[in-house]
């Protein structure tokens, strides 16, 4: 499906930091400012409805936080602060556009791009006066940012990766195109999307593919998602099982992260921890938002603990195939609540962010399994988590370490056979409305009952074929369907076998061999070798060896 498009003409002599030629023509090519530039910078495609709004409200979060003026018309897209480091590195997700001639400040403008196939929702969207700041691209406000047409994608995958979605493809990589050359070093691209629709799947898995191939020719980047799965008893979508299976197929073989989230689990977190009675839109986006600016504000602010996508993706995924990732945040309490518990206190705070009412996704990240159903326990395979506020690292490390160290709590979630499973970066700067609080991303093996709920439903709706046609005459055939199935099937497969792995081959207390622990005749040979090595002569032996030299 993105193969047609042509990414050539991009000169991989634009990134990097390489010396390149700069079109003239764009009003926002600035000079690169006394502060500098990051080297880190990051582009965002928000898709859809649900990926434009919780992209919308990340930018809303970045923006507030930064200091950016986007309510005075005159002034809009201006920095407003006083503190400079909040400018410092604002290039991370803004570029520098027109000068402002009263004011004689460059207007920031967000590195994002909006698309849809409903001009109705962009609409709704950039109407606000934070919708305004997408379209300070030059002083004639070209929306060269917001790309979209009324074809609709009817809830359809097909439509949205063959036909329909196709037709924009090219407008969105050219604009791709465009800003990797501005940029000094790209960092990463990231989505905001749902995967039951047609355009938030169908779209998004075109826009990948094309892009996987361009950013593997001219310059290594993190591709990485944040995700709106299916959620249980939340849908009006009849078509949802087919489009997240085939989502999912996009987002194993293209991204190399993804960040999943589900509408049930935000819905919990709003009414429970911030009591609000009716969650609105808005709010469960924000819980996203928080996430988003959380897990990069180690690229936008100093910290003693800084990081970036490449350290936190090397920390994130210690499996192939195994990159989709369970968040929460901390603290998520009411206006009430939060007059009981003492702001910024780690140890407060990681019991938070390990609460299973602060997950946003429906799953158990701390499942004790039941052996006589064959349901295994949940295992956290690795951790991330990212703190904001004057905290000492000493501490942070203390209390990390408290949690997975031999005989605590959560001992029994953390394998033995991945040591240090929690990393974590310290950022000073403190949430503008939230305070000092943490993001924690776990690749936990909960998430095969996110996979599952899609699997099962997708097997009763192609039991009988149901809506099969509406697929195949827009070009994917039964074929496709049941390979993207299988790809369900394989991905919750693995979560399950990692789960059911065992920590010790040895049982150094009884000194006997665990044979569940064995899998292949290797592990057998291995295990009698350590057990041999681990016999009270041999320690003696060594003992003595050590003391005669």
């Amino acid at each position: 499906g993105g193969g047609g498009f042509d990414m050539t003409a991009a000169s991989a002599s634009g990134v990097g930091g390489a010396k390149r030629d700069v079109d003239h023509n764009h009003d926002d090519e600035r000079p690169i400012g006394a502060l500098g530039r990051s080297g880190r910078e990051i582009i965002q495609i928000s898709v859809g409805k649900a990926g434009c709004g919780m992209g919308h409200e990340f930018i809303r979060d970045l923006v507030e936080e930064h200091g950016i003026n986007y309510t005075n018309d005159d002034l809009r897209g201006t920095f407003q602060g006083t503190d400079l480091e909040l400018e410092a590195h604002l290039d991370v997700f803004f570029n520098e556009g027109a000068m402002h001639k009263s004011s004689g400040s460059n207007r920031w403008v967000p590195r994002c791009v909006l698309v849809d196939l409903n001009m109705q929702d962009l609409a709704s969207i950039t109407s606000g006066p934070l919708g305004h700041l997408y379209r300070w691209r030059s002083l004639q406000r070209r929306p060269e940012n917001i790309i979209g047409n009324d074809e609709g994608s009817g809830n359809c995958y097909a439509k949205a990766f063959h036909t329909e979605g196709a037709d924009l493809a090219d407008s969105v990589l050219d604009l791709v195109r465009k800003e990797t050359e501005r940029c000094n070093c790209l960092q990463g691209v990231q989505f905001t999307h749902a995967i039951s629709g047609g355009t938030g799947s169908g779209l998004t898995g075109l826009l990948m593919k094309a892009l996987r191939d361009y950013l593997d020719r001219d310059c290594k980047c993190i591709m990485q998602t944040f995700t709106l799965v299916p959620a249980p008893g939340i849908s009006d979508i009849n078509l949802e099982p087919y489009n997240a299976a085939l989502a999912f197929q996009d987002l194993l073989e293209y991204a190399d992260q993804c960040f999943l989230y589900d509408n049930a689990a935000l819905q919990e977190i709003v009414q429970k921890s911030l009591g609000s009675a009716v969650p609105k839109r808005q709010e469960m986006n924000n819980i996203v938002a928080l996430c988003m600016s959380g897990l990069t504000s180690g690229l936008r602010f100093k910290g003693p603990l800084n990081a970036d996508l490449w350290k936190m993706h090397t920390n994130l995924v210690p499996f192939k195939n195994a990159h989709f990732l369970v968040s929460s945040f901390a603290p998520l309490v009411s206006k009430a609540g939060g007059a009981y518990r003492k702001a910024g206190n780690v140890l407060d705070l990681a019991q938070q962010m390990l609460m299973k009412d602060n997950v946003t996704v429906k799953c158990d990240p701390l499942n004790p399994g039941d052996p006589h159903n064959d349901i295994a326990r949940a295992r956290i395979l690795a951790s991330w988590a990212s703190w904001r506020g004057p905290f000492k690292t000493q501490e942070v490390d203390r209390i990390l370490y408290d949690m997975s160290k031999p005989g605590s709590r959560f001992d029994n979630y953390y394998p033995d056979w991945i040591p240090n499973a929690i990393a974590s970066n310290i950022c000073k700067q403190e949430h503008i409305e939230n305070g000092a609080s943490v993001v924690y991303v776990a690749n936990n093996t909960a998430v095969a009952e996110v996979i599952d709920y899609s699997l099962k439903n997708w097997d009763k709706m192609m039991s009988h074929k149901s809506y099969v046609h509406v697929f195949q005459q827009d070009g994917i055939s039964v074929d496709d369907m049941q390979e993207s199935r299988g790809i369900l099937h394989y991905i919750k497969e693995w979560y399950n076998e990692l789960a059911r792995r065992e920590d010790k081959i040895i049982d150094t207390e009884k000194m006997q061999i665990n044979d569940r622990a064995i899998e292949n005749e290797d592990h057998a040979q291995l295990a009698a070798e350590m057990k041999e090595l681990m016999k009270e002569d041999m320690w003696l032996e060594m003992e003595m060896r050590r003391g005669g030299r």
